[in-house]
């Protein structure tokens, strides 16, 4: 009884493992950077693949402008790089190689970094912190998967067959007027015209070259200089920067109050939460945000 109880007891934990987390892991292997850095995946040959399968996924839908969302996120780790910047970057990156496959960089709409988070590990170790070092793709809210951008090739189709060539039908009175047009005499008199043609041009040839005479040289006409284009027209433009850091940490301290923080205390993640907040308000007026010098800035540009 006991070792069949330990037997049910393997076979359930088996069936777990091997049917209960394919999609999951699925979705963990896909777009993995390295530690600290925004340019190198963990498989260098299998993300070529999934971005392979991406930018045709992308190439085969009728999108709009902005319609393409990029997300990166970085791991809890010690490390020098701010985790914002290096969220953000992976985002970017994945960005410029999708557009070096084709899909026009207006489809995208602006990279986001989200910092560090643990979504998908928790952080205890080096192994459970990799899934978190990622970037996901949305399109309309759908999360581009391995299952999602999966490219069906078009199976070959078969060539059609020759159509026969049509019977040729004749008649016993059309063959027998074809021999005696065969059997007629061939008219040599029409050959007499033809003969007399290079005679003809012999006797023009030789009177051209007894009266030939030295052409006198053409004038040629100088060519007219070429338009000078006009100078395009001066825009006058003007920059408005505003530093978000302020409004940053007074919407931290706003969360930390509604979930019951102390005054004055402001922790980490409320920090990460206020910031998408803030850049999202911002990006819909026109602005552009981006980390600078340690701080968070907006900046717009509009014509006078």
């Amino acid at each position: 009884m006991k070792k069949l109880c330990v037997i049910m007891i393997f076979l359930i934990v088996f069936v777990f493992f091997a049917f209960g987390t394919t999609d999951k892991q699925e979705e963990i292997d896909f777009l993995l950077f390295l530690p600290n850095s925004g340019n190198s995946f963990v498989n260098a040959d299998q993300a070529e693949i999934q971005l392979d399968n991406v930018a045709k996924y992308l190439l085969g839908k009728n999108l709009v402008p902005g319609q393409i969302a990029v997300y990166g996120y970085a791991a809890f780790a010690a490390s020098d790089i701010e985790p914002m910047s290096l969220s953000a970057e992976r985002a970017l990156f994945v960005i410029n190689a999708l557009q070096k496959r084709g899909v026009s960089g207006e489809l995208f709409a602006d990279p986001v970094g989200y910092g560090s988070v643990d979504l998908w590990g928790n952080n205890t170790d080096e192994g459970s912190r990799s899934p978190n070092r990622r970037v996901r793709i949305l399109v309309d809210d759908i999360m581009l998967t391995p299952e999602v951008v999966n490219v069906v090739e078009p199976e070959p189709q078969p060539e059609p067959e020759p159509e026969p060539e049509p019977e040729i039908i004749t008649s016993p009175v059309i063959i027998a007027e074809a021999e005696e047009q065969s059997k007629s005499p061939f008219p040599w008199i029409i050959l007499l015209p033809l003969l007399l043609i290079p005679l003809l041009l012999f006797w023009l040839l030789k009177n051209k070259r007894g009266t030939k005479t030295a052409a006198a040289p053409i004038p040629q006409e100088a060519p007219a200089p070429a338009p000078t284009p006009a100078p395009p027209p001066v825009v006058a433009m003007s920059e408005s920067i505003v530093n978000l850091e302020e409004e940053i940490r007074f919407r931290a301290y706003e969360i930390s109050l509604a979930r019951g923080g102390q005054p004055g205390e402001m922790m980490e993640e409320d920090w990460y939460t206020a910031l998408p907040e803030v850049c999202a308000r911002y990006e819909s007026k026109g602005y552009q945000t981006y980390p600078e010098a340690g701080s968070w800035w907006a900046r717009r540009t509009v014509k006078r």
